[in-house]
């Protein structure tokens, strides 16, 4: 049941593929049974793998509808069916809307949201069978969309009447609550997370903020959590609450691969936190300030920066309204043992209200914070790109120092060398890596720009980092190249 990838691709499988792995709710990296002898329908059960980043069915002969239910299935980036015997339409999520058409060649009739294949109305005039099918599924569909939005319903009102809400009385504590989001049961787990941190003793204690403190949690089973405790006032007196019901509502509604997990969270008189996934190296600031930083070569650096835009991409051009973090620096950006990059801490995050103003008291990180700021209080997805690309030039620069500074202050770098100010703890990139390098430098130094107009949006960043170019022919090489020249070349 802890299953986080299976790989069952290249062998002579046949027969269907089995509901029950539906049933592996924690399945995350992939679920791969490519190139076997596989048929029958795509169960719709696999939808119940929402943490599921890259499913692979290709080279089989599964035939049959893709089921509309893996629009639940937020965390899927990559999804290949190609080479089996299917049709009707794709499903229509963004997972499916940014797909490459080659995921989905050699079927018999996908039609649908993919570029590149045919809109499902240009295949023929649907029979009389053919529609009955076809409303038989939409109201399938439409069934467990109301349950979902009901349930939803009713989870955001009893959570902004919490209040009121009576809780369990524990014997040894005081009244605690707990909300299960994966296959945890909360009173079990607030028994051991207590037990593992030894009721949060400071050597359990990984990271601290103004806002809370994280701790490491190795409970009985072996399961590694992140726990961030909130800081409750000394004294008698009210506690802000905001950012705990923020994080909470954003990471319930929103699912990525390169965003933080939360898996639950607790809140009582006696103590308040959040249950996250861990992640083994910590932050990305710490990272690089510390005497491993080396670790951290160019391929990557270069990773992480695709992972945080991929992150901001989603959250701004995905989401339903957009999200808008508001505090993206390195210390929010938290690492895996495989430096896998995740966005962290949405205390201060925003939604943005098409009908309104989106006005904000200042809040974020000084030295992150897009200047505007400063005078308009106004939040907007551009504010996010100018944080993420602060966030870039540190991580090529290796720290946050004079250089950057000055960069950011609009003080004269023209004419500094390029490889004079990436992080000499690395030697200079060469080759394909170093034409990455030059790439990412020019997005960053955009991103940074003073005038929220000027700078790309992150689907444009996103899209440019997607394909590797070669810079232009008039730009030197990275030994000669001078910031002068990134300021006047399109890359």
């Amino acid at each position: 049941m802890k299953l986080r990838l299976l790989k069952l691709n290249n062998n002579n499988f046949s027969g269907t593929i089995p509901l029950a792995i539906g049933n592996l709710v924690v399945l995350q990296d992939t679920f791969d049974v490519s190139h076997n002898s596989l048929t029958g329908e795509i169960p719709s059960q696999l939808s119940k793998l929402v943490m599921l980043q890259s499913l692979n069915l290709s080279h089989n002969s599964l035939s049959g509808h893709l089921p509309s239910s893996l629009t639940y299935m937020t965390s899927l980036s990559t999804v290949d069916v190609s080479y089996n015997e299917l049709d009707g339409p794709v499903p229509d999520s963004p997972a499916f809307r940014r797909a490459p058409a080659e995921w989905f060649v050699h079927n018999i009739h996908l039609c649908g949201v993919v570029r590149g294949l045919p809109p499902c109305f240009t295949l023929g005039t649907p029979t009389k069978d053919d529609r009955s099918k076809r409303h038989k599924v939409v109201v399938i569909a439409i069934i467990p969309s109301v349950v979902v939005f009901l349930l939803l319903f009713i989870f955001i009102g009893a959570f902004r009447k919490r209040e009121k809400y009576t809780v369990p009385v524990d014997n040894n504590h005081n009244k605690e609550g707990a909300f299960c989001i994966l296959n945890f049961v909360g009173r079990d787990v607030y028994k051991d997370i207590i037990e593992a941190t030894e009721d949060f003793d400071v050597k359990y204690c990984i990271g601290s903020g103004a806002y809370g403190s994280v701790y490491r949690a190795e409970l009985a089973s072996g399961e590694l959590l992140a726990v961030k405790k909130i800081h409750l006032p000394d004294t008698e007196g009210t506690c802000d609450e905001q950012p705990f019901q923020t994080e909470i509502q954003t990471l319930t509604q929103i699912r990525h691969r390169n965003i933080v997990k939360l898996y639950g969270f607790c809140f009582s008189p006696r103590c308040k936190f959040l249950v996250y996934e861990y992640m083994e190296r910590g932050s990305l600031g710490s990272v690089l300030r510390s005497e491993t930083a080396a670790e951290l070569d160019w391929v990557n650096r270069l990773s992480i920066v695709k992972d945080v835009a991929r992150a901001l991409f989603y959250m701004h051009h995905d989401c339903t309204p957009p999200i808008v973090h508001r505090d993206v620096t390195s210390n929010n950006i938290l690492l895996d043992s495989e430096f896998k990059a995740c966005v962290s801490d949405f205390g201060i995050a925003r939604l943005l209200n098409p009908d309104s103003s989106n006005w904000t008291m200042l809040a974020g990180t000084r030295g992150y914070l897009a200047p505007e700021l400063a005078y308009t209080m106004r939040v907007t997805t551009q504010c996010d790109v100018y944080s993420f690309g602060v966030v870039t030039l540190e991580l090529l620069m290796g720290e946050y120092g004079e250089v950057l500074i000055s960069i950011l202050s609009s003080s004269p770098v023209n004419d500094s060398f390029v490889k004079d100010v990436l992080d000499r703890r690395l030697p200079v990139p060469e080759g394909q890596v170093a034409d990455e390098v030059v790439t990412v430098l020019s997005l960053a130094l955009r991103s940074v720009d003073n005038h929220p107009e000027s700078r790309p949006t992150m689907k444009q960043v996103s899209d440019k980092l997607c394909v590797v170019r070669t810079p232009p022919p008039s730009l030197p090489s990275i030994d000669a190249l001078k910031f002068s020249d990134l300021m006047t070349v399109e890359i």
